[in-house]
């Protein structure tokens, strides 16, 4: 690759509230030219089409309207002039309560088949976390200011947490919190639906205050109802950000937590909540049929937004899926461990470890994220090691091999970050002689991606790898 390669990307995003559809082109470059390893990136991103936003269709509360979905897919592709043929790389992703529906997998699979060729994930709440922070311009603005800002994505379902330490990711939550969690009727501005989380806010009002406050005698008084649940939500997430003790009743609102120490220097907010957070004093709170309006205005009377500073992000609403699918080649070689006909993989994403309570590694949490038959396999990614000597890499085999007996996935997947693939992958097969392995080093990734390997090139001992990147920049 000598000079410029445009691809058209496409990402779709299926949420708990709205489906989104939007183009993007993506202008490739080598910057290693002559007789070096290629290493091809992405030198200028537009966006070409941003279709409308839909609300998600549901057949029922369990399950996602796929025929719908796919029409919507197909009116937005009509009105880009676009077809499916013409797109080259791109991402379905479906997120927050859509996620859990029954038939989520099936969704995004069948869709990937109509659309085009696709990265697609069910993005769990830390991946969804991190997607929206990149998104929403988060994790840019904590790179150019070198500060630790973290992005609170705030959708029909849940608020998605993610803390970026000048460019890096460094903690990540979920809370269900979320402006869809009670639907109202837009004529007569009354409770319509309330969701289980919703419901255990309200079990608590009811609680203290000895009766029934649903439905209420009138609609002011609902009102004031759910400004109260709104309020004590938003104060879960508070604790969630702060590290504090989250009340018994609001800590089952907490999906995951797994949040740095220490201050912020600033907070972003994203998500179709957020528009509301930085344009206040919209009157028609019920315009969408639900309280996202009054969710913002309980999100403006909360510490994070009185104690920090509040930047404006470059996206809100669209911040989960601008482009998707950035590939960048690379060669890993020639120090690598990979069995006979293991080869190749497409779609696999990449699980960094967690640090368990031993001070151990595990991949465990991260690769649940990922269940199969949705993924043939995860790639384990092993961090940098303090120090790689033959003890200090057996030690991190033994870990692996582990965990990878409970994952079950095929074929095993380990990416190293340093250059120790050929001793970790022989290290492996030693402990799991009948498993087919691939364990490379010499990938430039980050939380998120998603890895297509090939084959091993003719007689060299070296595979070409391309990290797929979703893209969040207009």
């Amino acid at each position: 690759m000598n000079g410029e390669t445009v691809l058209a990307s496409v990402g779709i995003d299926i949420g708990t509230t709205t489906t989104q559809v939007v183009l993007s082109r993506l202008t490739l470059v080598n910057v290693m030219p002559g007789s070096q390893v290629p290493r091809v990136e992405i030198t200028r991103k537009s966006v070409i089409y941003m279709g409308d936003v839909h609300f998600t269709p549901f057949l029922d509360r369990q399950r996602v309207d796929g025929a719908a979905i796919r029409n919507i897919i197909e009116q937005e592709y009509a009105a880009a002039g676009i077809q499916a043929k013409d797109i080259d790389t791109g991402a379905v992703i479906i997120t927050g309560e859509a996620a859990k529906k029954e038939n989520a997998a099936e969704i995004i699979h069948a869709l990937a088949e109509v659309a085009g060729d696709f990265v697609v994930a069910t993005a769990g709440p830390d991946l969804e976390s991190i997607i929206a922070g990149k998104g929403s311009g988060a994790e840019a603005l904590s790179q150019k200011l070198r500060s630790r800002i973290v992005n609170v994505d705030i959708g029909g379902g849940t608020s998605n947490i993610a803390v970026f330490d000048r460019g890096v990711c460094i903690g990540t939550a979920c809370v269900n919190v979320g402006g869809r969690l009670f639907e109202v009727d837009s004529l007569t501005h009354r409770l319509s639906y309330v969701t289980d989380p919703a419901r255990i806010i309200l079990g608590e009002l009811e609680q203290e205050s000895g009766k029934s406050l649903i439905p209420a005698p009138t609609a002011e008084l609902e009102l004031a109802v759910l400004k109260q649940c709104l309020a004590r939500m938003v104060r879960c997430v508070d604790a969630v950000l702060f590290g504090e003790a989250v009340p018994t009743a609001e800590a089952a609102l907490v999906i995951s937590r797994e949040m740095p120490q220490g201050n912020y220097d600033g907070i972003v907010f994203s998500g179709g909540v957020a528009r509301y957070i930085y344009q206040p004093g919209w009157r028609e709170w019920w315009v969408h049929g639900d309280v996202g309006p009054l969710l913002a205005e309980a999100f403006r009377q909360s510490r994070a937004f009185r104690e920090l500073k509040v930047h404006e992000g470059s996206e809100t609403i669209h911040a989960t899926v601008l482009g998707a699918g950035a590939h960048t080649v690379n060669i890993s070689g020639s120090t690598i461990t990979v069995s006979p006909h293991a080869l190749p993989l497409r779609n696999v994403p990449a699980v960094y470890p967690e640090i368990r309570t031993d001070g151990r590694w595990t991949w465990l949490p991260g690769a649940k994220n990922f269940p199969q038959p949705l993924y043939r396999t995860v790639a384990l990614i092993v961090p940098a090691l303090p120090d790689t000597d033959f003890s200090t890499i057996t030690g991190v085999a033994d870990d692996l091999a582990a965990e990878l007996q409970t994952i079950g996935a095929l074929p095993a997947v380990v990416v190293a970050q340093q250059d120790i693939a050929k001793v970790l992958g022989q290290s492996l097969l030693r402990r799991l002689p009948e498993r087919e392995l691939v364990c490379v080093d010499g990938i430039d990734l980050k939380m998120g991606d998603f890895l297509d390997f090939a084959r091993p090139l003719p007689h060299e001992e070296a595979v070409p790898v391309i990290v797929k990147t979703l893209v969040f920049a207009r």
